[in-house]
């Protein structure tokens, strides 16, 4: 039942988050907005620590805190700046490409030899497939822009996750996520004094956005994820990129007037192609 209540929250999180991302950055600002929700998801993780009577551990864990905040900070700071510009779906569809990133990394640093001809072959048609997406704002060079940012920011997050599983710590799901968000919360508030430095004015709505994404996109689904992580299969983690951006395209579509492009779907099609290929290659090829 935990398994299947974090593949809910897991999947849950990652289909709305990109739009509520957009909608708290038009609401409010990218840095305020960013600053506000991971100041709040620190508390309600020290929160939970003190209810489980779990201490972080700084000087135990302190490396693995150092590169989880700073892939968060680097991660959502260029998503958050991208959030602005580019639709929601479009964040999910590049971000849907992390499992492909991730191997070249995992190949490199890890050196687990997984990285074969047919992974290859799937990552080569995975980035074909976003070269497709960024050809439909080829005229538009801040959207190019952005959609570089955002695709900087998810191999970024590639990466950070393959250095994690590098080092090996056995710090727990909650210990990660709340000295990961320790560590970011500064960089955030410096980001907004410096870039911003000027609290703008937000309704109620834009305070809900912010406390969604504080409390389920950054604690419950970031504890989800690696809970996911350590107790199922790759290929059940790897089913959720595949259906997470194909919600997230009709929430944008429904909720904030998102139009897909027949480009647009081509892309995604291709990727979502080299995503299957990529993840179950193995297991068709044992059925046989």
């Amino acid at each position: 039942m935990q398994k299947i209540l974090a593949f809910i929250t897991v999947f849950a999180v990652w289909s709305t988050t990109p739009l509520v991302i957009k909608l708290s950055s038009m609401g409010s600002s990218a840095f305020f907005a960013a600053s506000s929700r991971m100041s709040i998801a620190v508390i309600v993780c020290f929160l939970i620590l003190a209810i489980k009577n779990t201490r972080l551990e700084c000087a135990k864990f302190w490396q693995t805190y150092l590169i989880a905040g700073s892939g968060i900070y680097l991660t959502l700071g260029l998503v958050y700046i991208s959030a602005i510009h580019i639709n929601s779906g479009m964040i999910a569809i590049i971000f849907a490409v992390t499992p492909l990133i991730t191997g070249i990394f995992a190949n490199f640093i890890l050196k687990n030899n997984e990285f074969d001809l047919h992974k290859l072959i799937a990552t080569i048609v995975g980035i074909f497939g976003i070269v497709i997406i960024f050809l439909e704002y080829i005229t538009l060079d801040l959207s190019i822009f952005y959609l570089s940012l955002l695709f900087l920011a998810m191999s970024f997050q590639a990466f950070i996750s393959v250095k994690l599983k590098q080092i090996n710590s056995q710090a727990s799901s909650i210990q990660t996520t709340t000295g990961g968000l320790l560590f970011s919360v500064p960089f955030f508030i410096i980001s907004f004094l410096i870039f911003e430095n000027k609290i703008p004015q937000i309704g109620s709505i834009d305070i809900f956005y912010i406390l969604y994404l504080a409390i389920f996109g950054s604690v419950f689904g970031f504890i989800s994820y690696y809970y996911l992580i350590k107790n199922t299969s790759v290929i059940t983690v790897g089913i959720i990129p595949l259906i997470t951006p194909v919600f997230a395209l009709i929430l944008g579509f429904y909720f904030n007037d998102e139009l897909i492009t027949n480009i647009q779907i081509t892309g995604i099609m291709v990727i979502v192609l080299a995503l299957i290929y990529y993840n179950y290659y193995e297991r068709f090829t044992k059925l046989r």
